[in-house]
């Protein structure tokens, strides 16, 4: 369990201090079948895994700090290779998508999902993305969107006895049952002396 955390921390502390220079172009969005992809206008293929899109309203700065990202991520010694062979072949034989919307009240966040036909495991609005503090919570949410998202769509398939999601399947659930002091589902409006984790959303 130990070793979970600790590559979860590594993943964290290698983006937190990148100094995310970003080498990608926003593109047009391409064409496709799923018309839930037509509400946006801004598109970022990363390393032929993941595909950020954005509405119009979603700066190019900020669209392109999320694609950095998810490449670092992705391939975090940064030589444009995907560091997991699985993960890629994962992510290559599906459709991962990172949507960028407004605000969670927009109204194309329902309209997005009641046609998508492919993988999300989170979402990013506006007032989430930062750039002065990758990752800083509060400040930037980007890593933990991110990274919920390649967990959902890739790890949680390809390496299930470590990131399985459901109680007390994987490594990952029990890191989490230790880190909040017992099992709790759903969470706890308040949780017990011993735990050092208090998420409560």
């Amino acid at each position: 369990m130990q070793y979970v955390l600790l590559i979860v921390l590594v993943l964290l502390n290698s983006v937190v201090i990148a100094d995310n220079e970003v080498c990608f172009t926003i593109e047009d969005i391409p064409s496709s079948n799923d018309v839930s992809l037509n509400i946006f206008s801004k598109y970022i293929n990363v390393l032929d895994c993941i595909y950020v899109y954005a509405v119009s309203s979603i700066s190019d700065g900020k669209i392109l700090h999320v694609a950095a990202v998810v490449s670092e991520l992705l391939d975090n010694n940064e030589d444009g290779i995907v560091d997991d062979l699985l993960l890629e072949q994962k992510f290559n034989s599906s459709f991962t998508v990172m949507p960028i919307f407004q605000s969670e009240n927009s109204s194309l966040i329902d309209e997005f999902f009641s046609s998508f036909d492919g993988c999300t495991g989170a979402i990013l609005f506006n007032s989430e993305i930062g750039f002065s503090q990758t990752g800083h919570w509060g400040e930037d949410a980007t890593v933990e969107e991110v990274l919920q998202t390649i967990n959902a769509c890739g790890h949680v398939e390809i390496y299930p006895s470590i990131f399985s999601l459901e109680p007390s399947s994987s490594y990952l659930s029990d890191a989490m049952d230790i880190a909040r002091g017992g099992q709790f589902i759903p969470f706890p409006f308040s949780y017990p002396d011993e735990a050092w984790y208090h998420y409560g959303d």
